[in-house]
């Protein structure tokens, strides 16, 4: 029986793994070709502009295009580290105070939080037996 299930596994396995080098090779080889067709379009607008505003003016406007959107996408990336500092933040927060209203539940009401804790407990072993049967 283990020896049928290895077979079964180990052939998952290898299958698996045959199309993840498939699936790298082929994107590898996409994004190859998505560098070199940005590459030649850059070319052909800095040709297109060399022609409006010379080779320099044509560089200098590709060099400030390029910057800017640079720029553009670092201050992106700050305000959405920005935003997930401030949700960890608050769901810290919001953790830290249930927890200080259960342990002040606790301290005011220890019966009720035994009962509670109880049904919990009894709630779970009934719902596993449930399961078995």
């Amino acid at each position: 029986m283990l020896s049928i299930l290895s077979l079964v596994t180990g052939a998952s396995v290898h299958r698996t793994v045959a199309r993840a080098k498939r699936n790298s090779i082929f994107i590898a080889l996409a994004a190859l070709f998505l560098l070199t067709a940005y590459a030649l379009a850059v070319t052909a607008g800095a040709i297109w502009l060399a022609r409006i505003y010379g080779a320099f003016g044509a560089v200098l406007f590709l060099a400030v295009c390029a910057l800017l959107i640079a720029i553009i996408a670092l201050v992106v990336m700050a305000v959405m580290n920005a935003r997930d500092k401030r949700r960890a933040r608050e769901r810290r927060a919001a953790l830290e105070s249930m927890a200080t209203v259960g342990l002040g539940l606790i301290r005011a009401q220890p019966l009720l939080t035994a009962g509670v804790l109880a049904a919990i407990v009894a709630a779970n072993l009934m719902g596993s037996k449930r399961e078995e049967d």
